[in-house]
């Protein structure tokens, strides 16, 4: 009988006993995870699903196993953040609440670590249930019901906390593990998380934060490398041991005879594990929608190079949405998405004109471009690192002949695209060498103007704001207050209303799923499902279950992370 939690995605979302018994170790794991659980501020980095939240709870588990010595740990999610961000709109305090928000999440973890550890004492002059009502609040947006000074908290009190229960633990350290830490989609919040994240270290607490490459602003005074080291625990497909990981990934998540399923066919699976590029969640993804599951509760796979192929689109199609999404959710830059869509496009196309007629261990998977790069480019492949379609592979100098920056095509675009070898048909043979036999040097160069519509510049990386609401005068610059023509004061637009305010057709589900949760019942938007608080209104649908419904509900909560 297949198990609830088996194609479950997000680390947060399994119970303890799954958590445990289906993640597995890579062959970097040792050495992040040292530097997890010892001392040091320290930033793990990677795209959505490439597994920071499994390493972060990894190393929780770890030091909550350590008898008297160690470190003692503390997790903390920031997943709701955003639901913060409209306070910024509105109050001229809000870096102080947001600040609050984030000291009371901290105290939150802190009783939870407790009660881990099975201490039941009182450490903070607020109770939990009464922390856990001001969190709440705050993200309502209510902090005129949070007035009274008694219930502030400062960062001094929070470092008072940790030697306190070091001494009753006979512990050495103290660890925060801040999950989905640094917001992306907020820059003021991003900023102010980090002027915490660098005012609560100290001799005694080693902050750890998850964040995502390429889209972070960090404040004026947090300087990566001198502040916090950076960790990129991105398992990329062409490590060693890459496909043993992948492989290990599927044995502890399905039974025996599933597994022996998959690999009757070695070649497409290996294709899919290839595919997913090294984001665990995709694998799984694809290989949920080619199961069957029978009247018995027994799973039969099939693996077939039409269906395969199938899915290795429908994959690229997801993580490509996570880069289309940035339009709702950085509207300010919608010019530079759409640009980079076009960039994208344009480097497939030299990608596959540069590997046409190569032999297998010839094919390239890197583009090389030429320093200097604008900001606005930057700007774009910030973005596609984001979302896990560029991956930077370093720099090369060629001396007279400059300097170049080189970033990795996402394998599952050059499988959809037949970026190698340029056959009307794809080998999967060919692809599986190719792809085990990267080329270290052979790649195209290219320059920015060769990549990019030089003659329009300034209209294709032109920021998207806002009009006036009343004239409809276009504003100056993203920090005007006043039209420059009627004078009115203009509206400061909220990222998180708005993105709660997009239909659930946002989420990735079929349009068949969504029509029928929209014709049974009530919820029409994003914010209706976060607002079903129980899944009332889910179940309600045909076909959507307990297991269903916390996916779903999980997607959302995605969408705003």
């Amino acid at each position: 009988m297949i198990d609830s939690e088996v194609f479950t995605e997000q680390a947060e979302y399994l119970s303890g006993s799954s958590f445990k018994k289906w993640t597995i170790s890579h062959q970097n794991e040792n050495d992040t995870l040292r530097k997890l659980t010892q001392a040091g501020a320290k930033l793990i980095t990677g795209p959505r699903g490439c597994g920071k939240t499994t390493l972060m709870l990894k190393a929780y588990n770890k030091l909550t196993k350590k008898s008297s010595n160690g470190s003692f740990p503390v997790y903390v999610n920031f997943k709701s953040s955003l639901k913060l961000e409209p306070l910024y709109k509105r109050n001229s305090n809000a870096a102080y609440w947001f600040n609050q928000w984030i000291l009371l999440k901290v105290i939150s973890g802190i009783y939870d670590s407790l009660t881990e550890f099975k201490i039941n004492e009182r450490i903070f002059k607020i109770s939990k249930d009464q922390i856990i009502k001001n969190i709440q609040l705050l993200e309502m947006g209510r902090t005129d019901l949070l007035s009274d000074s008694e219930d502030q908290i400062t960062i001094s009190e929070v470092h008072l906390i940790a030697d306190k229960i070091c001494s009753l633990t006979s512990k050495s350290r103290f660890i925060l593990l801040l999950d989905d830490a640094g917001h992306a989609f907020s820059t003021e919040q991003q900023k102010d998380f980090f002027e915490f994240f660098r005012q609560i270290k100290s001799k005694n607490l080693s902050p750890k934060a998850a964040v995502y490459p390429g889209v972070i602003n960090y404040s004026s005074s947090f300087h990566v490398g001198h502040d916090a080291e950076e960790i990129d625990v991105w398992v990329k497909p062409n490590n060693d041991g890459y496909l043993d990981f992948m492989h290990a990934l599927l044995k502890s998540r399905f039974e025996e005879n599933v597994y022996n399923s998959l690999i009757k066919n070695i070649n497409l699976l290996n294709l899919m594990c290839f595919a997913a590029y090294g984001i665990p969640r995709s694998l799984l993804n694809m290989i949920s929608s080619l199961c069957i599951e029978r009247e018995d509760n027994q799973i039969i796979i099939k693996l077939t190079q039409k269906d395969v192929l199938r899915e290795i689109k429908a994959s690229f199609n997801s993580t490509y949405s996570i880069y289309d999404s940035l339009k709702i959710k950085l509207p300010m830059y919608r010019n530079f998405i759409d640009t980079g869509s076009e960039f994208y496009e344009q480097v497939l196309k030299i990608t596959k004109e540069f590997n046409k007629d190569s032999s297998a261990i010839r094919q390239s998977s890197v583009i090389a471009i030429s320093r200097p790069i604008s900001s606005e480019l930057e700007k774009v492949i910030g973005f596609f690192q984001y979302a896990g379609l560029l991956s930077p592979k370093g720099i090369s100098n060629r001396g007279g002949k400059g300097v170049y920056e080189l970033y990795e095509i996402h394998y599952a675009s050059i499988i959809d695209r037949n970026i190698f070898f340029s056959n009307k048909a794809i080998s999967t043979e060919k692809y599986i060498e190719a792809f085990t036999n990267r080329p270290n040097h052979h790649y195209p160069r290219h320059s920015e103007g060769s990549l990019l519509d030089q003659e329009n510049y300034n209209e294709i990386f032109a920021l998207a704001l806002p009009p006036c609401e009343v004239c409809k005068t276009p504003r100056i610059s993203d920090s005007a207050k006043f039209c420059m023509e009627c004078g009115t004061k203009l509206k400061d637009a909220s990222i998180f209303e708005d993105i709660v305010n997009q239909p659930i057709e946002s989420l990735p589900i079929t349009q068949t799923r969504a029509d029928s949760i929209k014709q049974n019942s009530k919820i029409r938007k994003i914010k209706d499902i976060l607002m079903d608080h129980d899944n009332k209104e889910l179940r309600k649908v045909n076909m959507i279950g307990p297991a269903w419904a916390n996916k779903i509900r999980g997607y959302a909560e995605e969408f705003i992370a």
